[in-house]
């Protein structure tokens, strides 16, 4: 379905249509509009709905809501997806820094409001225990594998060096990851506690825009409903930059979020867990054998040196957590 027959579904009459990445800037004489096509399951589109009534039940209003259709729809099969419509938020307002800093008040408001007490089962805390170990065990093995096919080799590719050079590091990362992540299970089946928030599910400055003074989230496709530490861990990866890391910044924006909303210990311990396991970092391996994007190899070794950075920048936080 072409958009001008998605849009005669909200009586749209566009005067001017502007692509902007994944995202369609429609301009009518009704105001802007954001319209994307994307693919999302029959539970994925529940859940956000479900998450729109929830949100005005509780009056929170750092989002930017879904646009109904003449017949009271809120989504728009299109054949090859689905398509749904939001006003537009024009995004370009504030620093960074001043984004970053309300986006995570933001955060921990939108967890604080959404914060539910679970029912303790030490049986459902181990098995999520052993699942996550075995998930990483296995994702290390395949590394030590790649590892291990690449040094047989008499010449290596540039980014297979860079790899190779740092893998050692890698690995304390990932003993670090299972340190933390022990450290977690301990505490939470002694506490006999375990909490979820409603999390964005891909919490970073990209799905967040500031306008009038005020902020608001968007995009809300991969929400889940999890602990807290999901979201928090993916901020903190995507708001650190590489080789301008300030580790001030990132200690204020958790002294921000915990101003809102406390973390237990045994979530701090599970938060460290998530952002030492060196997972962004194995994945550069896998976008640069598939290299599906055709990148020339010293793009693959700038992406992974990149993200080599993150790491350690996240290290020095940790040392201090």
């Amino acid at each position: 379905m072409s958009d001008p027959a998605v849009l005669f579904q909200y009586d749209l009459y566009p005067e001017r249509v502007v692509r902007m990445g994944k995202v369609t800037k429609v301009e009518t004489d009704r105001g802007s509009f954001a319209l994307k096509e994307t693919k999302l399951s029959k539970e994925q589109m529940d859940r956000i709905l479900s998450i729109e009534d929830r949100f005005k039940q509780l009056h929170f209003e750092n989002f930017v809501p879904l646009v109904r259709t003449k017949y009271g729809d809120s989504f728009v099969f299109t054949g090859t997806g689905v398509a749904y419509l939001t006003p537009w938020v024009d995004g370009g307002e504030g620093q960074a820094a001043q984004k970053e800093e309300n986006l995570i008040i933001n955060l921990a408001e939108l967890h604080g409001y959404t914060a539910r007490d679970q029912a303790f089962s030490e049986e459902v805390i181990k098995q999520s225990y052993q699942k996550m170990i075995l998930m990483r065990e296995s994702r290390q093995f395949e590394m030590e594998k790649y590892v291990n096919s690449i040094e047989k080799r008499i010449y290596l590719s540039p980014f297979e060096l860079t790899f190779v050079t740092h893998f050692h590091q890698l690995m304390k990362y990932c003993d670090l990851a299972k340190t933390r992540l022990d450290n977690w299970y301990e505490q939470v089946v002694e506490a006999k506690r375990y909490r979820s928030v409603f999390c964005h599910g891909k919490c970073s400055p990209s799905h967040y825009v500031m306008n009038g003074g005020k902020g608001y989230f968007i995009n809300f496709e991969r929400s889940v409903v999890d602990t807290p530490v999901r979201d928090l861990a993916y901020f903190i990866r995507s708001s650190v930059h590489p080789f301008q890391f300030n580790t001030a910044t990132t200690t204020a924006h958790m002294t921000r979020y915990e101003t809102q909303f406390s973390l237990f210990e045994e979530e701090k311990e599970l938060l460290a867990s998530y952002l030492y396991f060196p997972e962004p970092v194995f994945n550069s391996a896998l976008l640069f054998n598939e290299n599906r994007q055709s990148w020339p190899h010293i793009k693959h070794v700038r992406l992974f040196t990149k993200k080599i950075e993150v790491m350690n920048g996240i290290h020095n936080v940790l040392q201090s957590f």
